[in-house]
Order: structure tokens, then C-alpha cells, then sequence
């Protein structure tokens, strides 16, 4: 099982969006850490990282395989996620 590690800044994202949206971005937190891989690759600047679509929102992490932590980089809007 995998430690999922929120940054403020992502804390502060997530206090910020609509109650639906939380409870969905919560129940795929919790799935991640029993399966890192249920994102996909993402390619070019963010290379090494992966992405989960739960539209319209977009959760961006990477992972630690060593030390078993899935860092979470951006929740967010797809339309701004990828600018952070």
C-alpha cells in the first residue's frame, strides 16, 4: 500500500472546490493508494508523471516507487491544472 502526500498548496486547492467534486477526488485518493498506475503517462514538460481525469478535474502525481509515496502535484480544472 502506497502513502498519498499532499503538498499545502494542493490542500489549499482542494479546500477551494465544490463539495461533488471533493467527494470525487477523495474516493480516486483513496484507489490510488492501492493502485499507483490508475493514471496515465503524461509526455513533454511533465514527463515522469501521471495524470487521472475526473472531469472536468485533473489530479497530476508522480511516484516514489522506493519509498512506496505518490506525491500529489496539482488538483485542478483542466484548463488550469497544467499551468501550475
Amino acid at each position: 500500500m502506497y502513502q498519498v502526500v499532499l503538498p499545502k498548496q494542493v490542500e489549499k486547492d482542494l479546500k477551494k472546490l465544490d463539495k461533488v467534486y471533493l467527494v470525487k477526488v477523495s474516493k480516486c485518493l483513496d484507489l490510488l493508494e492501492n493502485d499507483p498506475f490508475l493514471g496515465e503517462k503524461m509526455a513533454g514538460i511533465f514527463q515522469g508523471s501521471y495524470r487521472i481525469k475526473i472531469p472536468p478535474l485533473r489530479i497530476i502525481y508522480t511516484l516514489n516507487l522506493k519509498s512506496k509515496i505518490i506525491w500529489i502535484r496539482a488538483i485542478g480544472f483542466r484548463g488550469g491544472v497544467y499551468k501550475k
